[in-house]
């Protein structure tokens, strides 16, 4: 597409693991320029209220978004929901459930640390929680406080990552399927995020087809040239096979200016506003 590139679809605010809070986001965006956005926190819809009215008051479009924590075949799989009620009892109660086993887990990985002589307590990682779903990020920024770590990526690599000293799987996490059937029931739309993550390519026809994923995050910030025309050529073949219109969205997953495997500012990387509309467009056209 050849249009203006003024959306981002994927970003986080301290109602999970970002940097600032949905206000603070919404002025960011306003001050890049972006013109429709998503605020996607992980498990956590904290922030919505708060980011649409400020982004409504700075004349951003603001789609109510969530990112879900899943597990597939022992993989760690990230599904983006849009467009949902975020106010629905039933979901607020099962985040509510998930908040409560995320600070369980929260005293567990704070027994590894001491374990290999790292002191932290608690109130030292709640903190940095604004009343959102409770985070790695959050324990690497009580690290860095304590001056065990310099930076959150060196809090990973050494204690919090996946096969580390301190790493503690969650007691319980959804299905892909699960999630999908939350992000419908709720009257939402739902993409799975970033898949370049996770070598599932060859399963997301099935995902489609069988549990009804809704669209493909094509151009998230990892992506590089290849993998974004991997998954527009998957988009493309999935349209083909099923006679559907696969929604293509992406956007910075942005949480602060020092995150991710290449740190970057909010604004530099954008979606172009038609995949934008088009989400918008779909929800009209499901309800």
């Amino acid at each position: 597409m050849n249009g203006p590139k003024n959306s981002d679809l994927h970003m986080h605010s301290t109602a999970s693991d970002g940097g600032y809070t949905p206000a603070e986001l919404m002025e960011k965006c306003k001050k890049a320029d972006l013109e429709i956005i998503s605020l996607t926190d992980h498990d956590s819809v904290e922030g919505i209220d708060e980011a649409i009215r400020v982004g409504n008051d700075l004349g951003l479009q603001v789609i109510p978004g969530i990112e879900f924590s899943t597990k597939y075949k022992g993989k760690s799989v990230h599904i983006l929901g849009y467009q949902f009620d975020w106010n629905d009892q039933n979901l607020r109660a099962l985040l509510a459930n998930q908040k409560q086993l995320r600070r369980e887990r929260l005293d567990t990985i704070i027994q590894r640390l001491e374990a290999v002589g790292l002191h932290i307590q608690a109130q030292d990682v709640l903190k940095h929680v604004d009343g959102g779903s409770i985070g790695r990020p959050h324990v690497a920024k009580a690290l860095i406080a304590a001056g065990y770590v310099s930076d959150v990526a060196e809090a990973f690599e050494r204690y919090l990552a996946e096969g580390k000293p301190c790493y503690v799987e969650k007691s319980q996490e959804m299905t892909v399927q699960e999630a999908i059937d939350w992000i419908h029931r709720t009257g939402g739309v739902a993409v799975v995020a970033h898949p370049d993550y996770y070598g599932v390519d060859h399963d997301l026809i099935d995902w489609v087809r069988n549990w009804g994923l809704d669209g493909i995050e094509v151009y998230h910030r990892d992506h590089d040239k290849d993998a974004v025309k991997r998954y527009e050529k998957l988009c493309d073949e999935i349209d083909k096979q099923l006679g559907i219109t696969l929604l293509r969205t992406g956007g910075s997953d942005f949480h602060h200016e020092d995150y991710g495997r290449v740190p970057e500012p909010l604004g530099l990387t954008r979606l172009d506003n038609h995949f934008a509309e088009i989400l918008l467009q779909r929800n009209k056209i499901n309800k």
